[in-house]
């Protein structure tokens, strides 16, 4: 999937080519949406109906692309989110003013979505492979991702134990708010999205949710009630059986679906 050379491979880039981090990619944005100026940018700057989906694709573009893209590829997919994130800027319902390229909501998005890939990788696979050591490598990794969105590579935790801490404070900032809650609605009715897609969707939110700090899953109206807890065990089975049998090329197949996907843009837009 990359140019790197058989036996370079990262810890980073071994945990980016597992299909099992997609499904951290709906509790990245359901983390991001919690943030107040997150859901009131895409409140006010997009269409309800498609941008829950486009900012799930784009989340999946640009750590595919951050992961294994060539240079080329990672900076047209950077430059098209910074491109959109220019533009977005206002003030919440609680009259707070935010920009998208605010540097604590640039570590806030970066941060959604390496803890997210952690935890759904963990979820899978324990600690096996994402141990304390590896863990403050690919958090390390991870902070492409927020120089990719502006964020001043000083300010990117240099351990797993930094970044938890941290991570751990910026939940305390979270809010619920309306926006968050219909954009959440529309993410998993994916009405825009090819049937097969929609089908899935209810698949989707319960392993996405599951994910989510109890706190946040209680707010967005997912409590950790007993009868969750054993639908979302039941649910996690098939991805458990799947990462240890299938080999790892069938597993990195959609990684390698969306990064064919970020070359056909790349390419069209010259």
């Amino acid at each position: 999937m990359s140019n790197r050379a058989k036996g370079e491979e990262s810890p980073f880039h071994a945990l980016a080519s597992e299909a099992v981090v997609l499904a951290g990619g709906g509790t990245a944005i359901l983390l991001q949406l919690a943030h107040p100026s997150v859901a009131a940018g895409v409140a006010q700057h997009s269409n309800f109906a498609d941008a829950p989906m486009r900012r799930l694709w784009g989340t999946l573009e640009f750590v595919t692309a951050a992961a294994f893209g060539n240079e080329t590829e990672w900076r047209f997919v950077r430059e098209r989110v910074n491109r959109r994130h220019a533009a977005v800027t206002g003030t919440t319902f609680a009259g707070e003013p935010y920009h998208a390229n605010d540097v604590d909501l640039q570590w806030w998005v970066a941060a959604t979505l390496c803890w997210s890939a952690i935890r759904a990788h963990r979820r899978v696979y324990g600690r096996r492979v994402v141990n304390r050591h590896t863990a403050d490598r690919i958090v390390r990794d991870f902070g492409r991702l927020g120089t990719g969105l502006r964020l001043p590579p000083e300010t990117w935790p240099a351990t797993a134990a930094e970044f938890d801490r941290r991570f751990a404070a910026a939940l305390n900032e979270l809010h619920i708010t309306d926006e968050a809650m219909l954009a959440k609605r529309e993410l998993f009715a994916a009405r825009k999205a090819p049937l097969w897609l929609r089908a899935a969707m209810p698949y989707a939110t319960t392993l996405a949710v599951d994910l989510l700090p109890p706190k946040i899953a209680a707010a967005y109206g997912h409590p950790a009630t007993r009868i969750r807890r054993f639908i979302a065990s039941l649910a996690w089975v098939p991805l458990i059986i799947a990462g240890h049998l299938l080999p790892q090329a069938t597993r990195a197949l959609p990684a390698r679906c969306i990064l064919a996907r970020v070359r056909r843009a790349a390419a069209a837009a010259g």
